[in-house]
């Protein structure tokens, strides 16, 4: 951990040196939940991810999941993630379970939320054949730590009942090889955008997401991705 901090701190003036290459996409997201009682409730997310704005296909990914919400404070959760990446050489896809608590408090009109995530991933591994062609040559196993903090409010009152939200987010994604430990910074994403209620059950979003991508030998890439998310409680 302290290797990642140092880094951190070091990496804030030579972003401004650093070889980025930009990109411009649009994601897509429909998350349902399903109360089963006061405790327990499932949800699942499905993505769909465009790059070049809307012209090529960049991920879908499917993340189902099972939660335990102890109390208004502390939520736990088990989950799946599958998705399925697009690329020029050759498409693969990434299948994972993952482990979560999230801590969530507020201050006035203020609502925050800590997200941990630990999370188990396969990733079809890609290999080069004669011809120069690709193929899947089994799986690579890699694991991976995410910490997301998120603040909300209601901005704009619209009638008795409803109001217009914003949220702001960064989360942070750390290597850390086969074990627990952080090794490297894997990518930091930053959003912000507002929200609004439809009905009681059904709410919609629309925002912007920067991914901040370190691609080595001192590269990034930053994607700047405009965010629709569709809400539904079941």
């Amino acid at each position: 951990m302290k290797k990642i901090i140092i880094y951190l701190f070091l990496s804030i003036p030579l972003f401004t040196i650093a070889q980025t290459k930009e990109s411009y996409n649009s994601w897509n997201s429909l998350i349902v939940d399903y109360k089963l009682n006061d405790n327990f409730y499932l949800k699942n997310e499905a993505h769909f991810r465009r790059t070049h704005f809307l012209s090529d296909w960049q991920q879908i990914l499917i993340r189902p999941s099972f939660h335990y919400k102890y109390n208004e404070t502390v939520d736990f959760s088990v989950g799946y993630t599958y998705s399925k990446n697009f690329r020029d050489i050759h498409n693969f896809n990434e299948n994972g379970l993952w482990q979560q608590v999230m801590l969530l408090h507020k201050s006035d009109k203020s609502s925050f939320k800590h997200r941990f995530r630990l999370e188990q991933r396969f990733i079809d591994k890609v290999v080069q054949i004669p011809n120069n062609t690709y193929k899947i040559d089994g799986t690579n196993f890699k694991m991976r730590f995410r910490y997301r903090f998120t603040w909300s409010m209601p901005l704009l009152k619209v009638n008795k009942d409803k109001s217009i939200g914003i949220t702001a987010f960064d989360e942070i994604w750390l290597n850390t090889g086969r074990g627990i430990t952080p090794k490297s910074l894997n990518q930091n994403w930053f959003y912000t955008g507002l929200s609004y209620p439809l009905s009681k059950k059904t709410s919609i979003g629309l925002g912007y997401i920067n991914t901040y991508i370190p691609k080595g030998n001192n590269n990034f890439n930053s994607n700047h991705i405009l965010q629709t998310t569709l809400k539904y409680h079941i």
